[in-house]
């Protein structure tokens, strides 16, 4: 039997070195499928199969104990925001909030309610507020869902959607998970900036059993 594992897009990098290493180890046989968590939750509610589905975040976990589609969830790691810019168009004196107050950059995020990320930048605009609500206002208005909705582009195999949509030239500063900042800093054509608190958001990727039958991994997640 192939058990089925549904996960983030953003854990393309490091989750198939680890499901390769329990499959070693208990002579499972599991297939990956990647996507935005938002689109993989509802192909579940569909009715497609999956064991076991890791979300970018709390609350798709939440809809499907709450539907009934799983039987327990836990968060597992957790991840943060970044901001990515194309290094030609901001200055030394830019700072995370100069950069998002540009208006002569084009800015991307996530699909929001498809894709957790695209939610998490709507977080992180909401917080914003506190200190320029028309800033929050215009962000909300200006910024390009490029990917991870139903209908949005495909990023290529291989590419990050920061560097591809800059180099591409369908962005000039995208919204993103920092964990990928290591693999982004190797760019010179690109400029990443830290997001400070308290306006950072923090995603709590969660694991959710669908099926007791995925329940060792589940557990080693």
């Amino acid at each position: 039997m192939t058990f089925s594992l549904f996960a983030a897009g953003s854990l393309k990098t490091t989750l198939p070195a680890f499901i390769e290493h329990h499959q070693q180890k208990t002579g499972e046989k599991w297939a990956l499928t990647f996507g935005p968590a938002g689109l993989l939750r509802q192909r579940i509610e569909q009715g497609e199969t999956c064991h076991l589905f890791l979300s970018a975040d709390e609350s798709n976990a939440k809809q499907l104990i709450d539907k009934g589609f799983a039987l327990q969830y836990a968060p597992f790691i957790a991840n943060q925001l970044c901001i990515t810019a194309r290094y030609t168009a901001v200055n030394k004196e830019d700072n995370w909030l100069s950069v998002l107050s540009n208006t002569a950059l084009k800015l991307a995020i996530s699909t929001p309610k498809a894709d957790p990320s695209g939610d998490y930048s709507w977080q992180l605009f909401d917080n914003i507020a506190q200190i320029n609500p028309q800033l929050s206002q215009a962000l909300k208005m200006r910024a390009l869902s490029l990917v991870g909705g139903k209908h949005s582009l495909i990023i290529p195999q291989g590419r990050m959607a920061a560097h591809y949509l800059i180099a591409t030239h369908q962005a000039d500063a995208f919204i993103g998970y920092q964990h990928y900042q290591a693999q982004l800093s190797q760019f010179p054509e690109l400029k990443i900036f830290d997001i400070p608190k308290p306006f950072n958001v923090t995603a709590h990727y969660c694991a959710t059993l669908i099926h007791s039958q995925a329940y060792s991994l589940y557990q080693e997640i």
